[in-house]
C-alpha cells in the first residue's frame, strides 16, 4: 500500500510515520486490552489464560522480581529480629 493510501485510510495528514504509529496505537489500545482480557476468560487452554492474566497483572501492578522478593524477605527478617530482641 502506498503512503498516500495509508494516509487516506488512517488520517493524520502531515504526521510523520512515528507520530501516526503512536496515534494508531493510542487509539486502538482499548481494543487490544479487551482482546487480552477476552483471552483471560475464554482462551482454549489454561497456559494461554495464565499468560494473559500474568500480563495484565504485570502491567497493572508491575512485575514481581527477585529484588522485590528479597526486599520483602529482609523486612520480614528485620521484624523477627526486632521481636527476638524484645521490641513490641
Amino acid at each position: 500500500m502506498a503512503d498516500k493510501e495509508l494516509e487516506d485510510l488512517f488520517g493524520g495528514e502531515g504526521e510523520t510515520a512515528g507520530q501516526r504509529t503512536k496515534r494508531l496505537f493510542d487509539e486502538n489500545a482499548p481494543f487490544a486490552a479487551a482482546a487480552i482480557i477476552d483471552l483471560v476468560h475464554n482462551a482454549g487452554n489454561d497456559n494461554t489464560k495464565l499468560r494473559a492474566a500474568t500480563y495484565v497483572v504485570d502491567r497493572v501492578l508491575g512485575p514481581v522480581g527477585k529484588d522485590d522478593q528479597e526486599q520483602a524477605l529482609n523486612e520480614f527478617l528485620k521484624g523477627i529480629e526486632a521481636l527476638a530482641n524484645g521490641a513490641t
